[in-house]
């Protein structure tokens, strides 16, 4: 029996791409304010001059200032996403577990005067009460699912704990290790080092006998990297 052909998918309409458009003005006038100013320089008038847009425009096509700066969170990460597949493709998961992790953290740390801030600004507001967007954790935490999921196809990873909690987990790891750079108290090698510690702690409960001894020798060498950074902290 013959099938129908599917429809074609509709392209975007020209008032959908004006908005695209301006919204990415809108998020890039952003970043040079807080590049130039921190948090304290991107208000809706600034936003508006810099992007050459209304004030209405702004509340229209984003909302207030909060959703802003959510806006702005979503955009580092699917910058990260993007710079994470265009690594040469890793056959081993393992390695792209921790590639989330460095290239990440790369990407913060290359443009600290955008996302220390930021990051500054989130925690400020999450210990205000303010809600954040757990879509934002739940997108990290399946950059982690990904390598977990083939290491257990691989066979390097047992299949005991749910990968999508698993990567939660190492992505809270991570957070509190990014709060921690974005006020100063760790710096970009000590971030990468709490962020990886965490990482293979957690594959840890769910490695297999042939895995084990290469993330204890990866840990290892992590503790002595934060010995080092604590020393230089205290």
């Amino acid at each position: 029996m013959l099938q129908e052909n599917p429809e074609p998918a509709e392209s975007p309409s020209l008032r959908e791409l004006n908005c695209d458009a301006r919204r990415r003005r809108i998020l890039e006038a952003a970043r040079k304010l807080i590049a130039g100013g921190g948090m304290q320089a991107l208000t809706m008038r600034k936003l508006a001059a810099g992007a050459e847009l209304s004030v209405m425009t702004l509340y229209n096509l984003y909302g207030a200032r909060d959703e802003i700066l959510h806006a702005l969170i979503e955009d580092a990460v699917d910058r990260m996403d993007a710079l994470l597949e265009a690594e040469a493709p890793l056959k081993d998961p393992i390695e792209r577990c921790r590639a989330v992790i460095t290239v990440s953290i790369g990407h913060l740390t290359e443009n600290e005067a955008i996302y220390r801030p930021m990051t500054i600004a989130l925690y400020e507001g999450l210990s205000h009460g303010v809600a954040v967007n757990d879509g934002i954790a739940k997108r990290a935490a399946g950059m982690q699912r990904e390598g977990i999921q083939e290491a257990i196809a691989q066979g390097l990873l047992r299949d005991t704990l749910d990968p999508q909690r698993l990567g939660e987990q190492i992505y809270h790891g991570y957070e509190l290790a990014c709060v921690q750079w974005g006020f100063g108290q760790l710096d970009a090698a000590g971030f990468q080092a709490r962020a990886l510690y965490g990482t293979y702690v957690a594959l840890l409960a769910v490695a297999t006998d042939a895995v084990r001894p290469r993330l204890e020798v990866e840990l290892r060498k992590l503790e002595r990297k934060l010995a080092s950074t604590k020393r230089r902290a205290s």
